[in-house]
Formats: C-alpha cells, sequence, structure tokens
C-alpha cells in the first residue's frame, strides 16, 4: 500500500531525472531494449577516467549499453551517495565497463 512517502519519492525521482536525465537505451541480456531516464556522470582521478550511470531503473545483471560506438557493460555499485556520505533512496548508480575484444566471462584471455 503507498502512502504519502512513497508518492513523494517518486516525485522527487522524477524531477531529478527531468531536470538531469535524458532517454537512454539499455541493451537487456535476452537482447530486448530498454529505454531508461538516466545521466552519465564523468569522472576522472589521476590517470583513470570513470563513467557512472546515475538512473532511478533498475537494470538486470548482465545489460549494456552503446556509447560513441563503444559497447559498456552495466554493473551495479550501488545507490549513488549523497553529500552526507549517505546512500540515496532515489538514485541507482551502475559503473560502466567498457566491453574489451578477447573477453568472456569477465576475464581476458590474454
Amino acid at each position: 500500500m503507498k502512502n504519502a512517502f512513497d508518492d513523494a519519492r517518486q516525485l522527487i525521482q522524477a524531477a531529478i531525472q527531468q531536470c538531469f536525465g535524458s532517454e537512454l537505451v539499455v541493451m537487456l541480456p535476452d537482447g530486448q531494449q530498454r529505454k531508461i531516464q538516466g545521466y552519465i556522470k564523468h569522472q576522472s582521478s589521476e590517470n583513470h577516467a570513470i563513467k557512472r550511470l546515475l538512473t532511478g531503473s533498475c537494470l538486470p545483471p548482465l545489460s549494456t549499453m552503446m556509447i560513441k560506438g563503444k559497447r559498456y557493460s552495466l554493473v551495479l555499485s550501488g545507490h549513488e551517495q549523497g553529500k552526507g556520505k549517505q546512500e540515496s533512496q532515489l538514485q541507482r548508480e551502475y559503473v560502466l565497463n567498457l566491453s574489451q575484444a578477447g573477453i568472456k566471462h569477465d576475464f581476458s584471455e590474454y
């Protein structure tokens, strides 16, 4: 049974996605495509560049997406960390891992 808190949470989530998000296409493990609302956040630290997908959608394991002609696998990192080091109850964070040729079952054969 929904209550006022759940309704307010959904309104806040929709407002965040409307302000920052855009429609993105994710490929599910069964080959179907799903359109979601979310945004890609780029972060660089030292010599590493990290891409993260922030969305309210719950995606199954082994989902992928294409960005600029490159395929990325999506790995649930958890809920987004807020400024107070507390987890967001509104946004899920997926780390985008570049899919490389020659990798099977998450291990390189080289």
